[in-house]
């Protein structure tokens, strides 16, 4: 198992916070001097710590430290190898820098969701019997295998990919948002589809290639976004310098983003272009427990519409990766959707690991900067169709 690795700051003023969060149950953010509680198997243990259903050491309460585990340092350099974009990456440890093309960030796909959740575009791979496998919905190409000996720190991991030749393809470190379309939040350990994907380590997160936002402040902690496939939380807490697992993707280059990426389809609803989803662009001002969330969207009526809770998946199709330093907090296009809360969670209908919520907390997701996390029991719903 690996530790939920905890970041939470006023990301509108960038003032550092304490992590909070109730006990049993896990967060992807993390405050930048001090986080929760945890140990586990994938770094440096702390004490404190609270067990949580499926065996992750959660967030108990807050600590002194940084706040999560601990890597073991990166691999050896591998020559700064040329990245996507051009971009030739050298191995500074905490001060490496590399920022994806913008093209990359965003779903630029249906989003795919687990087969056995009955929500739209299932998720389907196609081994292609050469190492590699198609994902048929996103049609981003996966580097299979992942081994034990695939851990790096963050630009090693860049370098990696970068110098693949697997199948004679070009390969590249996966942002967040395509590292995230492989979860498979119906099951834990590993939150992923086994049999297209076989044998994942566990003990470690994956890196992706996007780097958290307040970390172009040099005084910040110069973290990346990482995804923990043992339950499936996606957290900005990446120490760049930790040696962390890395999993290549090929695609091709998918052109500039669509502007404007949603599009007004009616009164009080918009559609993103790219992923095809429908969003209503009200959300609700009061938090409410899980089952209110799901019946609020369930009886919403928008202009006749049927509307429905989004995947946390789907949520995460929202975030934005790269919002102005001076007001990062909410991470979402605040034009479009201008209700958004800074810091309070939003309900999705995913269960963690299938389980009902009256037996485990589901997923949520925070646009302080985009984290998903288990632990919450009030949070606001925005619906989709």
């Amino acid at each position: 198992m690996t530790t939920p690795r905890l970041r939470f700051i006023a990301l509108a003023s960038l003032v550092v916070l304490g992590a909070c969060g109730s006990s049993g149950g896990g967060s992807g953010g993390r405050g930048a001097t001090g986080g929760s509680s945890a140990a586990g198997t994938g770094g440096v243990s702390a004490t404190g710590g609270t067990t949580e259903t499926g065996g992750v050491m959660g967030s108990g309460g807050a600590a002194t430290g940084k706040g999560g585990a601990t890597g073991t340092g990166g691999a050896g350099n591998t020559g700064g190898a040329t990245g996507a974009g051009g971009t030739t990456v050298t191995d500074g440890g905490a001060a490496c820098s590399y920022q994806p093309p913008s093209e990359y960030i965003y779903a630029r796909w249906p989003m795919p969701n687990p087969a056995s959740s009955g929500l739209p575009n299932p998720a389907s791979y196609t081994d292609n019997g050469d190492g590699t496998v198609t994902d048929d919905v996103t049609k981003l190409v996966w580097q299979k295998a992942v081994t034990s000996s695939q851990a790096y720190s963050w630009c090693d991991a860049i370098n990696y990919c970068a110098a693949l030749t697997l199948a004679g393809r070009t390969w590249r470190l996966p942002t967040r948002i395509e590292l995230l379309s492989l979860v498979d939040f119906t099951r834990t350990g590993p939150a992923i589809n086994t049999t297209a994907f076989p044998s994942v380590p566990g003990g470690k997160y994956h890196w992706t290639s996007s780097p958290w936002v307040v970390s172009q402040i040099a005084t910040k902690p110069q973290d990346s976004w990482i995804v923990n496939f043992s339950e499936g939380l996606t957290s900005n807490a990446g120490d760049r310098t930790a040696a962390e697992y890395a999993r290549c993707v090929s695609a091709p280059d998918e052109g500039a983003l669509p502007s404007p990426r949603y599009v007004s389809v009616a009164t009080g609803e918009v559609q993103d272009v790219d992923t095809k989803l429908i969003w209503a662009t009200t959300a609700s001002t009061t938090t409410t427990d899980f089952a209110s969330a799901q019946t609020a969207c369930s009886g919403l009526g928008l202009n006749g519409h049927t509307w429905r809770t989004p995947s946390i998946k789907e949520l995460s199709t929202l975030v934005d990766e790269v919002p102005p330093i001076s007001k990062v907090s909410p991470a979402i296009d605040t034009t479009t959707f201008a209700d958004t809360a800074a810091t309070t969670p939003y309900w999705s209908s995913s269960l963690y690991g299938g389980m009902s919520a009256s037996a485990h907390d589901p997923w949520v997701i925070n646009y302080e900067d985009g984290f998903t996390e288990y632990n919450q029991t009030a949070a606001l719903v925005r619906c989709v169709r």
